[in-house]
């Protein structure tokens, strides 16, 4: 099956799904499963609860790898799959009832430390040992780890690179400097081509060409890479404050550059990031930083380009990419914990992590898989750029259990540094609205 084909659908259906399954011990402790019985492997049930309805969502994509391990281990998987915002409301029901009447969840990566500190999810260090651990790049490993407990194990990861249109760069008579992972374009150097980009192809501004973007604009999982590749953190590291974490120079710095690249009509205004996804499958945008989705948009794979993410001027060992993907978890008040983790380990390490990322088409999180990629000759250079940035460049979200009132309070002061506010300004105003919206947890 085409890798692009499969992304495409993996995309589409990812705001779709769910799933429920259940599962008891019995008196001596062993998996009776929800049927009861001797406790024999085949009277197992593990109910999972996931995201991606139909046929094309993960509820389809995801059956062969159940039936598979439902083969090789006599262990029923019933899975229960939901919409993508209906799920969290499924797990918070569920979960904040003490309900055990599901084994496994999948857990988007911004809510491993909220689900892990209210006590929704069972510690995962007792099931995963540190040799399993490190099959996984650090960067995915550690977003599903809050406050030294593993609470969560990666399914698959995401990255970003640097798109281009090179139908547009052919008719501006651009041609990009040769560049690899050891000499990338700099954020400088790609809003200057852009610039010239647009003075040939629009000089008076009435064709809508956008000269350089980003596809999750206003959104803290993209915009962040930018004060993250000029050594910037995401928050402090006990998941709870702003302050002397985002009022600083490495943030300042970075709004500053982009408000710049909006005022100089190189970057836009007004579009979210559906708007220029589309403008960019319109071709209608000369470079965009996005998801290795991206290209499955197009018409037709060769008007697009791509290379490495780029850097900064004098933050060529800092570059950064953001990253973070679906996770499974453990109901804390399952009574199939061990079978549940087994299951856990065949579709995050075992043959099922390996039939998901051939089916699905995603970035892997191990470490084994991202070398493959590298190592093949016939992988899709995007997909081993992909692998690269993965292992050497990735920067976990901002890991706190306050996540949603994180996000609101950054991804308004993206978007208002884009509509020219005051850098300064808006990044303290972020830091006050984020304390006072935190102070109840701390």
């Amino acid at each position: 099956m085409n890798l692009r084909k499969i992304t495409s659908i993996t995309l589409v259906t990812a705001m779709t799904a769910g799933l429920a399954l259940t599962g008891c011990k019995s008196s001596d402790g062993k998996d009776s499963g929800s049927e009861g019985g001797s406790g024999d492997k085949d009277s197992v049930t593990i109910k999972w609860i996931s995201q991606g309805t139909g046929e094309e969502g993960w509820e389809g994509l995801t059956k062969p790898i159940l039936e598979a391990y439902e083969e090789e281990t006599g262990v029923h998987i019933d899975a229960e799959f939901y919409s993508f915002n209906d799920l969290f409301e499924v797990i918070e029901t569920k979960a904040a009832a003490g309900d055990s009447d599901f084994d496994v969840m999948s857990v988007d990566v911004t809510f491993i430390s909220k689900y892990g500190s209210s006590g929704y999810l069972e510690p995962l260090d007792q099931y995963f040992t540190d040799k399993d651990k490190a099959k996984w790049d650090d960067s995915s490993y550690q977003a599903g780890v809050w406050e030294d407990t593993m609470y969560a194990a990666p399914e698959n990861t995401s990255t970003q690179e640097l798109y281009y249109n090179k139908k547009l760069l052919d008719e501006a008579g651009i041609t990009l400097p040769e560049n690899d992972a050891d000499n990338r374009l700099t954020y400088e150097e790609v809003a200057e081509l852009a610039k010239e980009g647009l003075k040939k192809l629009d000089p008076d501004g009435t064709k809508g060409y956008i000269g350089f973007d980003f596809q999750q604009v206003s959104r803290v999982y993209q915009m962040n890479m930018l004060a993250n590749s000029m050594g910037g953190k995401n928050i402090s590291d006990d998941g709870y404050s702003l302050d002397g974490v985002v009022n600083t120079k490495p943030w300042i710095d970075a709004m500053t550059w982009y408000q710049k690249l909006v005022d100089d009509g190189i970057a836009s205004k007004g579009y979210n990031a559906e708007q220029l996804s589309d403008q960019f499958a319109a071709g209608k945008v000369l470079f965009l930083i996005g998801g290795t989705w991206t290209p499955v948009s197009m018409t037709c794979d060769d008007e697009i380009g791509y290379t490495y993410a780029p850097c900064f001027e004098g933050h060529e060992d800092e570059v950064a990419t953001s990253t973070g993907s679906w996770y499974f978890g453990i109901n804390s008040k399952s009574g199939n914990k061990d079978a549940a983790a087994e299951f856990i380990k065949y579709f995050t390490l075992g043959k099922g992590s390996d039939m998901w990322l051939e089916i699905n088409g995603d970035v892997p999180s191990r470490i084994d898989k991202q070398d493959e990629i590298a190592n093949n000759p016939d992988a899709p250079e995007d997909m081993k750029i992909a692998a690269y940035e993965a292992a050497n460049t990735a920067v976990p979200r901002a890991v706190t259990p306050v996540f949603g009132e994180y996000s609101t309070a950054l991804d308004q002061a993206w978007e208002d540094v884009r509509n020219g506010a005051n850098v300064e300004e808006t990044l303290n105003n972020a830091v006050e609205q984020f304390d006072a919206a935190v102070a109840a947890y701390k």
